[in-house]
C-alpha cells in the first residue's frame, strides 16, 4: 500500500513540475485550441472547419481578444476587473450617439477612446484612493455602467447608419486595430518595464514594494492600456452589431474572464502572464461556443460548460506563485 502511495506522489510531483514548464504553459492552449477546431470538424463533418465557418468565428473573436488583451495588463497584477464588457458596450452606445449626432467617424473613434479610458481610470482611482480591491470596485462599476447604458436606451435600439458599418467593414477597422493594438500590447508587456513591473506585483506585493515598484502607478498604466483595449473593441461592437440594445453582447464580461485564463494565463497573475492570451483565448472561447451550437448543445447547458472549464481552470491553478517573475522566454 505503502509503495502505491509513493508511486502516486511521484506521479502527481512529476505532472506539477511539468506543469510548471514554461514551454508547457506556452503551447497548452494552443494545442487545447487545434483539438477543439478538430473535435467539432469531425462531430459536424466539415462543416465547423469551413471557410466561412472560419471567418465568423474569427470575427466574434476579435472583439473578445481586444478587450482581453488590454484586460491581461490588469490580471498579470493579480487584479480581476469584471467590467470589461460593461464598460466596453457602454463605451459603444455613448459612441454611437455621438456617431448619430455629428456624423463625424474620428469623432466618434476618438471620443470612444478618451470614454473608455476615462471609465477604467475612475474604477482604478477608486480602488488605489480608497485601498479597496480591484475585484469589489469592479462588480460595483459593471453594476453601475449597465444601469447608465439602460438607463441611456430606455428599452429602445440605438441603431448607426448603415454606411457606417458598410465603411468600417470595408476598411477592416477590426482586424486593423486589434493588429495595431496587439503589437503595441506585446511591446510594452514584454519589453519594458511594464510587463515585468506588473508581473512582480502579481507575484509578491511585498517584493515589488522593496524593490521600489510603485503600485499604483503601475496600475493606472495596466487599466489605461485596458481601456484603450475597451475603447477600439466598442467601435468593433458597432461594426458588428449595427445597433445596440440593452442585451447587445451581454456575455462579453464572462467572454473576456474567460478568454483570458483559457488563454493560460493564471488567475492570479504573475510569472504566468502573457500579452497574447487575449487572443488564443477569445478564439478558444468562439471556437467552444459556436462548436456547441453547432453540434445542437442547449444555450443553457453551454453555460454550465464555460463554467465548469473555468472552475477547473482555477483549481488548477488555486496557488499563487512564489517568488520573482523569470526572464522572458
Amino acid at each position: 500500500m505503502s509503495e502505491t502511495n509513493e508511486n502516486k506522489k511521484s506521479f502527481l510531483t512529476k505532472i506539477k513540475a511539468l506543469t510548471e514548464q514554461r514551454w508547457f504553459v506556452h503551447t497548452l492552449p494552443i494545442v487545447f485550441l487545434v483539438a477543439l477546431v478538430i473535435l467539432f470538424s469531425a462531430l459536424t463533418k466539415g462543416r465547423f472547419s469551413s471557410p466561412a465557418m472560419l471567418k465568423l468565428i474569427f470575427q466574434q473573436a476579435v472583439i473578445v481578444a481586444t478587450a482581453a488583451t488590454g484586460a491581461s495588463f490588469i490580471y498579470a497584477s493579480g487584479n480581476i476587473n469584471l467590467a470589461m464588457g460593461a464598460t466596453t458596450v457602454l463605451t459603444a452606445t455613448l459612441a454611437a450617439i455621438i456617431y448619430n449626432s455629428t456624423h463625424n467617424f474620428w469623432l466618434m473613434f476618438i471620443s470612444a477612446v478618451l470614454i473608455a479610458v476615462g471609465l477604467m481610470v475612475i474604477s482604478v482611482l477608486l480602488s488605489t484612493v480608497f485601498n479597496v480591491r480591484v475585484m469589489f470596485v469592479t462588480i460595483v462599476m459593471m453594476t453601475l455602467f449597465k444601469a447608465i447604458q439602460d438607463s441611456v436606451l430606455k428599452g429602445s435600439t440605438l441603431g448607426v447608419p448603415y454606411d457606417l458599418v458598410v465603411n468600417l467593414s470595408n476598411y477592416k477597422y477590426s482586424v486593423i486595430a486589434f493588429a495595431c493594438f496587439f503589437v503595441f500590447a506585446i511591446v510594452l508587456f514584454h519589453f519594458t518595464a511594464v510587463g515585468r513591473s506588473l508581473k512582480t506585483i502579481g507575484t509578491n506585493n511585498e517584493n515589488a514594494f522593496q524593490t521600489g515598484i510603485e503600485k499604483s502607478k503601475y496600475l493606472m498604466i495596466a487599466f489605461i492600456v485596458a481601456g484603450l483595449g475597451a475603447g477600439l473593441a466598442s467601435i468593433m461592437v458597432i461594426e458588428r452589431a449595427g445597433s445596440l440594445s440593452n442585451n447587445t453582447l451581454a456575455s462579453l464580461n464572462n467572454d473576456v474572464l474567460l478568454a483570458v485564463v483559457l488563454g493560460g494565463m493564471s488567475i492570479f497573475g504573475g510569472s504566468k502572464s502573457f500579452a497574447y492570451t487575449g487572443i488564443v483565448g477569445a478564439l478558444t472561447v468562439c471556437v467552444l461556443n459556436q462548436g456547441l451550437i453547432m453540434v445542437g448543445v442547449d444555450s443553457t447547458i453551454i453555460q454550465a460548460v464555460r463554467g465548469i472549464i473555468f472552475l477547473v481552470l482555477i483549481m488548477t491553478a488555486q496557488q499563487r506563485p512564489k517568488g520573482l517573475p523569470a526572464p522572458e522566454g
